[in-house]
């Protein structure tokens, strides 16, 4: 292979390691655990619809856009869903875990970066969505 080849990969890699990993890592984060009278699994299917109806399947400024992956938890660990910018897959902007917590109720947290619009009123949309089983987009400054 070439130099330029072997150049690029190097830097590919290295600009790989420096990846933040959003909500994993960042001091800034906030978060917020609450129940919901439902199971865990409609919970976590609430919670993805509001991922999609307020984040991605929506216009946002500047041409930004957002994607979304979820994860079933296995062997206890809860079900996962990551928000993140298209084109940075490695930076989680908004968690959002939901786990039994009875026959008939779940708990669920929702974690966010703590930096711009993932802060405290993106916390309390994504609480009443799931809450309510209607996704709730917040509005205001950030939206």
């Amino acid at each position: 292979m070439s130099k330029s080849v072997w150049a690029g990969v190097a830097l590919a890699v290295l600009l790989a390691g420096c990846a933040s990993k959003g909500v994993y890592e960042a001091d800034s984060v906030r978060k917020e655990t609450f129940s919901v009278d439902t199971n865990y699994q409609a919970a976590f299917r609430r919670g993805g619809e509001y991922v999609r109806s307020c984040h991605v399947n929506v216009q946002h400024p500047y041409g930004v856009a957002y994607a979304w992956r979820h994860s079933l938890g296995e062997k206890g660990a809860p079900d996962e869903i990551q928000l993140y910018k298209v084109g940075e897959p490695a930076t989680v902007l908004e968690l959002i875990s939901a786990e039994a917590d009875g026959p008939a109720k779940s708990k669920v947290t929702v974690t966010v970066l703590g930096k711009g619009r993932w802060d405290e009123a993106e916390i309390a949309a994504a609480r009443a969505s799931i809450q309510s089983a209607t996704p709730v987009c917040r509005t205001g400054n950030g939206s």
